[in-house]
C-alpha cells in the first residue's frame, strides 16, 4: 500500500489548512517535513486566494501547540459603573516554536528511501538526454501574526514533480542538470532583505538530496550528471572567506571535502556524476561522433537584450552546440556551418518559482519579512533531446501552471 497523496481532497486539505506542522509530521511520517510545509502553503494560498472554499475543520483535531508563558502584568481600570479601580492580570505567551521541534526540522541529508516505479519505459529510437536546472531549492522560515510557522519553498515543487514524472515514464538514458540546483540564499553576498533564511539550509539540501534520490530510483540505468554553478560554487566561497582551515577537509572513510555542495547534499550514494570548477566546470557530450558535440554549462554571464546571450555563446563557441541555464528565461538561435551541420545554442528555462520567492533583482520583502509577490519574466521549462547517433532533435517541454505535455501525456505537478 503505498503512502498519502497530499492532494487537496478530503480530510488532507481540511489537515493542511488548519492544523499546525508538528501535527502534520505525525500524521504523514512517510513525507519530508520540507514537502509538508510546501504543500501547506500550496493550498493555503489557494483558500486565500478564493479558489478553493474554506475547508471544514477536521472532526478529531489533535490539541494545538500550547505557548509559552513568559511574562505576567497587571492593568488598572477605573469602572464607571462601580465607582472603583478593577484590577486583572495579563500574561504573555510565546507562540514560536520550541526549540526541540526545531531541531527536527534541521538534519543534515540522509539517504532517502524511495520506491521506484512499477511502470514500463516508453519505447523510443535512439537515445534520450532530459535536462533541467535552476532550481533554486530553499525555503523562507515564515511567521503569520499568530506566531505560527512555515516553509515557502523557492523552488517549485510543480515544476520538480513534473521533472520526476517524465523521468519516470521516459526513462531517458541520460539526466543533465545545469546545476544552481539549491540556492544557497544563506549564504549571498548580497545584505539580505529580511531574516526568512533562518535555519533553512538543511531543509533544502535534504529537499535536494531526496530530488535525485527519485530520479535515481525511478532510472538506476541513467547518467545523471551536474555541472558547477555560481550558487553551488557559494559554499567554498563562504569557507575561504570565514574559516579557509576547513577547505578540502575530508571525513574519515570519504573522499570529498565535507564543506562542499556535493557532500553536504550527500550525492556520492546516489551515483551522481559532479563535474565541479565553475566559470570553466563543463559536461560535452557527443564526442565519439563525427558530428558536434553538445556542451552543458551552467553559465557565467548573461546580456541585457533578448537573445544576445546564447549569440554570444554562438560566437564564442562556433563549432558545438551549447545548452546552459543561469538566465532563468528561453533563449534559441541556430545557425549552420559550411559542412552543412546545424548547431544550436540554448538558454533553458527554470524549476524554480517565478512569483517572487527567489532572491533576484526585482524581488522584495515586506516589512513582515513575507515576499512580495513579483510575477519574474522567466519561464519554467525541461528540455528533451533526441540523439539520433548525432544528429539532435531539441523539444522543450514547457511548465504552464504547473501543467506540461509531451509526446500525447499530460503531467500535472499540482498533484
Amino acid at each position: 500500500m503505498g503512502r498519502t497523496t497530499l492532494w487537496g481532497t478530503q480530510p488532507h486539505l481540511s489537515r493542511l489548512y488548519w492544523l499546525s506542522k508538528p501535527e502534520l509530521y505525525k500524521i504523514y511520517p512517510d513525507y519530508a517535513k520540507g514537502t509538508i510545509s510546501g504543500k501547506q502553503y500550496y493550498w493555503k494560498t489557494k483558500v486565500k486566494k478564493g479558489e478553493l472554499p474554506m475547508p471544514p475543520k477536521p472532526e478529531q483535531e489533535p490539541t494545538p501547540v500550547q505557548g509559552k508563558l513568559y511574562k505576567t502584568w497587571e492593568v488598572s481600570a477605573f469602572n464607571t459603573e462601580t465607582q472603583e479601580f478593577v484590577t486583572t492580570t495579563n500574561h504573555g505567551y510565546n507562540y514560536a516554536p520550541d526549540p526541540s521541534e526545531l531541531a527536527e526540522v534541521f538534519e543534515p541529508a540522509v539517504q532517502a528511501k524511495i520506491t521506484p516505479t512499477r511502470k514500463k519505459r516508453v519505447e523510443s529510437l535512439g537515445r534520450q538526454i532530459l535536462v533541467f536546472g535552476d532550481s533554486q531549492i530553499g525555503y523562507h522560515r515564515l511567521y503569520d501574526q499568530d506566531g505560527v510557522e512555515s516553509l515557502m519553498p523557492t523552488h517549485s515543487e510543480e515544476a520538480l514533480s513534473i521533472l520526476t514524472q517524465i523521468n519516470a515514464r521516459e526513462r531517458p538514458d541520460e539526466i543533465v542538470n545545469l546545476s544552481d540546483t539549491v540556492d544557497f540564499a544563506e549564504m549571498s553576498r548580497f545584505d539580505p532583505a529580511s531574516d526568512s533564511f533562518h535555519r533553512t539550509l538543511g531543509p533544502a539540501l535534504q529537499r535536494a538530496h531526496n530530488l535525485y534520490a527519485q530520479l535515481r530510483a525511478d532510472n538506476p540505468d541513467a547518467n545523471i550528471t551536474e555541472v558547477d554553478s555560481n550558487h553551488t560554487a557559494r559554499v567554498q566561497k563562504r569557507v575561504m572567506s570565514r574559516m579557509p582551515e576547513m577547505y578540502g577537509l575530508t571525513l574519515p572513510g570519504e573522499d570529498y571535502p565535507v564543506m562542499s555542495y556535493y557532500r553536504l547534499a550527500n550525492l556520492a550514494p546516489l551515483d551522481i556524476n559532479f563535474i565541479s570548477g565553475y566559470g570553466a566546470a563543463e559536461y560535452v557530450y557527443g564526442e565519439d561522433y563525427e558530428t558536434p558535440p553538445i556542451i552543458f554549462k551552467h553559465g557565467t554571464t548573461t546580456a541585457s537584450s533578448p537573445g544576445s546571450t546564447v549569440r554570444k555563446e554562438s560566437g564564442m563557441n562556433p563549432t558545438t552546440h551549447v545548452i546552459r541555464g543561469h538566465g532563468h528565461s528561453f533563449e534559441h538561435i541556430a545557425q549552420t556551418t559550411r559542412k552543412g551541420d546545424t548547431l544550436h545554442y540554448m538558454q533553458l528555462g527554470t524549476t524554480c518559482a517565478t512569483n517572487g520567492a527567489v532572491p533576484s533583482y526585482h524581488s522584495s520583502m515586506d516589512d513582515r519579512g513575507q515576499p512580495v509577490h513579483h510575477q519574474e519574466n522567466w519561464q519554467q521549462q525541461l528540455l528533451m533531446i533526441g540523439d539520433y547517433e548525432g544528429q539532435y532533435q531539441f523539444d522543450i517541454i514547457d511548465i504552464i501552471k504547473g501543467i506540461a505535455n509531451y509526446r500525447g501525456t499530460r503531467y500535472d505537478g499540482n498533484k
